[in-house]
């Protein structure tokens, strides 16, 4: 990083900068912003998982108070083209998605056409008076009825109804299985979640007078993306186009993409010639958002007598639902997952069988994760499977199979460049203290009550590099990010990023790491990011990338003034570079404590007195770098252990210890840190136990408020003790490594674990999500009847 060692904050537990506004209510949100004249929309959405649309009538909707206007697919058709997220990988499938359906629906609560009216109240009774035909047509909710050979296709464009499908073999898997002491079969499941987000979606279009340029707020993770996805499809320059995302609460990956929503905003703001509002309800949030988690994982386990894993195959289904995601494609999730199955363990030979599905559900997108809670899931229930087959400690099996070197390049060619897998296992051990608790086990199924103990690892790909990013297939490279690092006339800092904060503390972080490369206070540093005429264009917040990517070009930028201030302090000192040095906010000449200069007043020379300035050099004294970070990313390493207790007579699960070793490589704040892995590990705990997207019959969600999806509250997420480790990757600078989706990966799978431990006397696994208390209790009460009836 740099020689400040006296001034260092990058490690230290600084509080985030954010908290004070936020808390005092004094953020800025999306829904908080009026505009001159704005008027507010509602959507009429379809009522059907997949029908004709026969027509649609909106004659009395245009004569209810308020309602100015109501729009039909044909009223939009000139002024913005449907989205299509096509994959260049040659077994890809894509499909158009409409802003407004006006030929064929494809699941409930597709949009259908909009009303605009002077207030949200207003323009809902109009979508109300929207009467709309429609002929129902075969709905197909579960994979296994769109891959029927004989199901109809969802989309003209795939027959099949498979997005993507492809194979791939890694090793020998024939030999591992002909050697293979035994042979375990399973198949596991997750559930369909909701991402859930505090602050619904939401966006304001306004265009300026000559109807030239728009302005759009929106509630987004990745402005420069969404903008540069309005003018692909409103057909505009993306100079033309400016995009702020203010604070934004949360987005999980659900506000990272282009949404219909978001062009039909912009087009009816430009038919009425008003701004207008689209603020989702937490109805429609819940219905529409994309989802995530849906997959199937049929597996086929070649392993030794000593519980070694010689070989692996699997077969694994996403459900993908009606329209593939831009520009992420359908093909994200199955992907991600098929890759990152081995974790962090040594297995050598792996096949995968991969298949992305079209289905007549909400589309799928990449929720927390992506794909990676499954892998983990199969991963991790297996060991344990492999280890109560053999009569080993689940600890002992993971153990035998850890990667113990790096850097190491796993079955699937992910080369993971350091980590501390084995190191953790080992801690956890220690932490465990697993005689303790099987002694405790033992003693309280004497008295009739159940206890288990599970663990999940993960590896955690974070900033895929630009060409592990390019190998997505899809259509814009994503492998970069920017940072400007500007010094103000008196001295203070201001940073400019590509990416966006919402939860992560960027405000904070990032000024740690700028700061540290100058030996300034925190309060010297403002980092501002979300406004596409202000910030150099970036990639947004995803995939755990910020602090690897931008903070590698903040690192670069802020390098780049410090080395012109020394420059400019060289000549007002007369000394040579090489003998200055920064600190605490002054340049100094080494040894000669005397003779220096403070930072301030070299900015101010920089912009406000050029002509002291050495002649070769330019007023200013500002950088803005670009960063790609090393391919094919970062790998993080996290370990879970959770202790619970489930009760027979109810099926409630409790849980008690939540144990958490966690390694991101250098650690710029672990405060921040702990709360991410915080707010990752509930969401995890949500899916493992409450949370699920469950549809009828002909394909009604049943779960579209509160009162149906759970979420978790105090009372389900225990105390979480979190201990950290540090392997610096020795590719990125600073040596990070990404951390933001871990606690959502290992937690399903060691909540599975440890509900199957805990009821192994009745012979129930735990192979899906969610474990609800009412399946639990039917496994219960099953097992109980069949041992009676013996």
């Amino acid at each position: 990083m740099s020689e400040f060692e006296g001034n260092r904050l990058v490690g230290t537990r600084t509080r985030r900068r954010e908290d004070p506004r936020l808390l005092q209510g004094k953020g800025s949100y999306v829904d908080d912003l009026r505009r001159p004249g704005m008027l507010h929309l509602a959507f009429v959405r379809s009522e059907a998982a997949h029908a004709r649309v026969i027509s649609i009538d909106a004659d009395a909707a245009r004569h209810v108070p308020g309602v100015l206007a109501v729009y039909t697919p044909d009223d939009l058709a000139a002024l913005v083209r449907p989205i299509v997220a096509d994959s260049t990988r040659p077994s890809y499938r894509a499909a158009a998605t409409p802003v407004l359906a006006g030929e064929v629906v494809r699941y409930v609560g597709e949009p259908i056409a909009v009303v605009v009216a002077e207030s949200r109240y207003e323009a809902e009774d109009g979508a109300e008076a929207v009467a709309v035909d429609l002929e129902p047509l075969p709905a197909l909710l579960t994979m296994e009825q769109a891959m029927d050979p004989d199901a109809d296709a969802i989309h003209e464009t795939i027959p099949d109804n498979l997005f993507n499908h492809f194979q791939l073999a890694h090793g020998d898997t024939e030999t591992a299985f002909a050697n293979a002491d035994f042979i375990l079969e399973a198949e596991y499941r997750a559930g369909r979640v909701a991402p859930v987000a505090l602050e619904p979606r939401a966006t304001i279009a306004e265009w300026d007078a000559a109807g030239a340029e728009l302005t759009v707020w929106s509630s987004h993770q990745a402005p420069h993306l969404l903008r540069t996805g309005l003018a692909r499809h409103l057909q505009m320059a993306e100079g033309r186009i400016r995009v702020i995302s203010p604070d934004v609460g949360g987005g999980f990956g659900s506000k990272l993409t282009l949404y219909v929503e978001d062009l039909v905003t912009a087009a009816a703001a430009r038919l009425i010639g008003y701004p207008v509002k689209w603020v989702s309800d937490r109805r429609e949030d819940l219905l529409t958002a994309m989802h995530g988690r849906e997959q199937t994982h049929r597996l086929r386990v070649a392993v030794a007598a000593n519980g070694k894993v010689l070989g692996m195959r699997i077969k694994i289904m996403a459900s993908n639902g009606a329209h593939a995601i831009w520009p992420m494609t359908a093909a994200l999730d199955s992907g991600q997952a098929s890759e990152n199955v081995t974790g962090p363990y040594d297995i050598p030979n792996y096949d995968r069988d991969v298949y992305a599905v079209v289905t007549n559900k909400t589309p799928m997108g990449p929720y927390r994760g992506v794909g990676r809670p499954m892998a983990c899931f199969s991963m991790e229930r297996t060991l344990d499977e492999i280890a109560a087959r053999l009569d080993l400690e689940p600890l002992e099996v993971r153990r035998r199979n850890v990667i113990r070197s790096y850097p190491k390049t796993t079955a699937t060619g992910l080369v993971i460049e350091s980590g501390s897998s084995a190191e953790a296992l080992d801690q956890m051990a220690e932490l465990l203290d697993l005689p303790a608790f099987r002694a405790e086990q033992a003693r309280l199924r004497a008295e009739g009550r159940y206890c288990g103990v599970g663990l999940a690892g993960v590896v955690e790909h974070t900033a895929l590099g630009p060409q592990m990013s390019a190998s997505k297939g899809i259509d814009i490279g994503l492998g970069m990010e920017t940072a400007s690092v500007r010094a103000e006339p008196d001295g203070h800092l201001t940073v400019l990023v590509g990416t966006h904060s919402h939860g992560q503390g960027h405000e904070t972080t990032f000024a740690q790491v700028v700061a540290d490369e100058f030996g300034l206070p925190l309060e010297k540093i403002a980092v501002r990011f979300g406004d596409t005429a202000v910030v150099p264009y970036g990639m947004g917040t995803w995939a755990s990338r910020s602090l690897v990517y931008a903070g590698g070009a903040a690192i670069l930028a802020a390098r780049d003034v410090r080395d012109k201030a020394l420059e400019i302090a060289a000549h007002q000192l007369e000394a040579n570079v090489a003998d200055l040095e920064m600190t605490r906010g002054e340049i100094v000449v080494k040894g000669s404590p005397g003779s220096k200069v403070a930072f301030a007043e070299i900015a101010r020379i920089a912009n406000h007195a050029s002509h002291l300035l050495p002649p070769e050099l330019e007023p200013g004294l500002e950088s803005v770098r670009r960063y790609r970070a090393p391919d094919p990313g970062t790998f993080s390493n996290s370990l879970h252990a959770v202790t619970l207790e489930v009760d027979i007579r109810t099926g409630l699960v409790q849980l008690q210890r939540y144990l958490i070793i966690e390694d991101c490589g250098t650690l710029v704040n672990p405060l921040i840190v702990d709360g991410q892995v915080h707010g990752g590990t509930a969401q995890g705990i949500g899916q493992a136990l409450l949370e699920e997207m469950p549809y009828s019959e002909d394909g009604q969600p049943l779960a579209t408020t509160f009162l149906d999806y759970l979420l978790p509250g105090f009372s389900e997420v225990p105390m979480m003790h979190v201990h950290h480790r540090e392997s610096p990757s020795p590719h990125s600078l600073g040596g990070f490594k990404g951390m933001g989706e871990g606690g959502a990966i290992n937690a399903p799978a060691a909540i599975a674990n440890a509900v199957t431990d805990a009821l192994r006397p009745f012979g129930i696994r735990a192979d899906h999500t969610p474990i609800t208390p009412s399946w639990l209790l039917g496994q219960i009460r099953a097992a109980q009847a069949a041992a009676t009836a013996v």
